[in-house]
């Protein structure tokens, strides 16, 4: 349960507390979430080589468990910013990095499918947990489907992580920070396309729901909306790992990031329809894991085994610093026209920043073509 869930409650949250917190204070649940799960990687590695990629996952999955459930006491943004967004996202990345680096270590012809099919994992919860979700509030409160959804948790990750085991045993604990990373020109070309694209990545998932409540669709027709992300996500999720396989991880990061960035020009900014809303978060989930998965598979492929650890934690250390740093920006560009939210602002801002950072791939591209020498391909 990630960004792609967290959609779901935030959409919940927007009809409970609409009349005390903005829609953009209830976006920090999110942006928060998500930020400490990507940077709860950088000390993933340490954990699990000193206690175990299963126990890393179980300690994980209790700190999410009481985060959420502890959520499920609290009215105040402050109290949900700290329980779901810092403490629910800090030990759910703890199961999210640990399932990344084991898939890594025992896939390498078909890595780019195999991460793909477990960033699908996260469509396919987002589905389910939607349903329950809504069978929960609808019947309940949103404070019981918290409770439940927090002891699913430990339901799903504790008998699901009962396989891990690493591939490759490692001598010694791997450096926290490795800051030869940067001495690298593919890894800055890959820092920068995953920091500008994460940048405004939350903008359509938190706020294509309530744009389709203002071009007039109903409150169901909006909740929809982030069931047909998830099945974008969870066909993506297989769609682009086995694209990668075939044309390269990085030229996968790039079309995915390129993607997801021109689909928001087209179908919010060009277009602006329930239908074209509909269209692109259909399409933006398809494209999502791209961004989200494929940065590991590059660096487990051109990288050495001994520094995928720091070189991973590094890069989703910048993304997590980029999706605040964003919604930063976002507030600040979320204004109010005759009474109503404008999304124009930040949907050119979100996708702007997303074509601009794949452009960072050519640069990438040749410079892996030049080192290839001889054996030189496009399939990077």
């Amino acid at each position: 349960m990630d960004c792609v869930c967290c959609g779901i409650f935030l959409c919940v949250y927007n009809h409970w507390y609409h009349q005390l917190f903005r829609a953009s204070q209830i976006s920090w649940i999110g942006s928060l979430q998500d930020a400490m799960m990507l940077t709860a990687s950088v000390f993933s590695s340490r954990v699990y080589l000193s206690i175990g990629l299963r126990y890393t996952s179980w300690m994980g999955a209790v700190i999410a468990f009481i985060g959420l459930f502890s959520s499920s006491f609290v009215n105040s943004l402050g109290g949900l910013i700290v329980t779901q967004g810092i403490l629910y996202g800090f030990g759910i990345g703890f199961v999210f990095s640990v399932a990344l680096s084991t898939t890594s270590q025992w896939f390498e012809k078909y890595r780019g499918l195999a991460l793909g099919t477990v960033m699908a994992g996260s469509g396919l919860g987002g589905l389910v947990i939607a349903r329950i979700t809504s069978a929960i509030t609808n019947n309940l409160d949103i404070h019981w489907a918290l409770r439940i959804s927090s002891f699913l948790i430990l339901a799903i990750v504790v008998p699901s992580t009962l396989a891990f085991r690493p591939r490759v045993v490692s001598t010694g604990l791997p450096k926290l920070i490795d800051i030869s990373a940067f001495k690298s020109p593919l890894f800055l070309c890959i820092i920068c396309i995953v920091s500008l694209g994460i940048i405004g990545f939350v903008a359509p998932i938190f706020y294509i729901p309530s744009a389709v409540i203002q071009l007039g669709g109903s409150d169901s027709f909006s909740n929809i909306q982030v069931t047909i992300f998830n099945c974008g996500y969870l066909f993506g999720g297989f769609a682009v790992g086995t694209f990668a396989d075939l044309i390269g991880p990085f030229n996968m990061l790039f079309i995915s990031t390129f993607c997801m960035g021109i689909f928001q020009l087209i179908f919010w900014v060009g277009i602006k329809t329930k239908s074209s809303l509909s269209v692109l978060s259909f399409f933006y989930g398809v494209f999502s894991p791209g961004l989200n998965s494929q940065g590991v598979s590059v660096i487990a492929k051109y990288f050495p085994h001994n520094s995928w650890a720091p070189y991973i934690g590094i890069m989703y250390s910048f993304m997590g610093c980029f999706i605040i740093i964003g919604n930063f920006i976002i507030d600040h560009l979320l204004r109010t026209t005759n009474g109503q939210l404008d999304y124009d602002y930040i949907t050119r801002f979100s996708s702007i920043c997303q074509v601009v950072g794949s452009m960072f791939a050519i640069p990438g591209i040749l410079y892996i073509r030049h080192i290839a020498g001889a054996k030189k391909t496009w399939a990077n």
